[in-house]
């Protein structure tokens, strides 16, 4: 945990100095304009009105070998990002949050769940830079992060199958949302990038078993 409170520690002041942080577009995000009011919901995350079907796509993960989401996520909790590696900010912080919770969570809600990240920038995002920058954040996850990129038509597919926005900008303005899948292959809730690891913890045994 404290390799990757480092890392994230060093992303941001790198991005303090000069780089230009990641544009979330959750304004005009198809996921996000319609959601259940906060006070109403017993969830930490944004609470959808109606559940999201698991999305199909399929793309090359970090090992260099075809990734057919919907078929191997299938009846798996999953956590489902946009983002990508070189982003200074959001993407960085998301994922921190998301391996902290991970690493906090009862083991039996832990070991269901999978983290799977999907570069919005394929032109830079290659199978081993994912790999790379994925370490920095599942350490401690009993189910290593899957990482997943390209080519952009692929990518954009994937985005569009979600329900999030297509990324722009060669990937920096994207979706900020953390679209996560129970059981039941249905999204009821998803985190935005300002979601603590708490936030995240408290949401995922309410729904792993959903």
């Amino acid at each position: 945990m404290r390799n990757r409170f480092l890392f994230t520690l060093a992303v941001l002041a790198a991005g303090v100095v000069g780089l230009s942080g990641c544009a979330a577009k959750d304004a005009n995000d198809p996921a996000s304009v319609t959601q259940v009011n906060a006070t109403a919901s017993k969830y930490k995350g944004v609470e959808f009105p109606t559940p999201k079907d698991r999305p199909q796509f399929t793309l090359t993960d970090q090992a260099g070998a075809t990734y057919d989401f919907g078929k191997e996520t299938a009846g798996v909790p999953t956590v489902l990002y946009f983002g990508y590696t070189n982003c200074p900010d959001v993407c960085p912080l998301i994922m921190g949050s998301l391996g902290t919770a991970l690493s906090e969570v009862n083991k039996k809600t832990a070991a269901q769940i999978q983290v799977v990240f999907v570069t919005t920038d394929p032109a830079r995002d290659t199978p081993a830079a994912l790999a790379s920058w994925l370490a920095h954040f599942d350490g401690e996850a009993p189910k290593k992060f899957i990482g997943l990129t390209g080519t952009l038509a692929q990518v954009e597919a994937a985005q569009k199958a979600a329900g999030v926005a297509v990324a722009e900008d060669n990937g920096a303005t994207h979706s900020a949302l953390a679209l996560f899948y129970s059981k039941d292959n249905k999204s009821y809730i998803a985190w935005e990038a300002n979601a603590t690891s708490d936030d995240i913890r408290h949401d995922m045994p309410l729904l792993a078993d959903k």
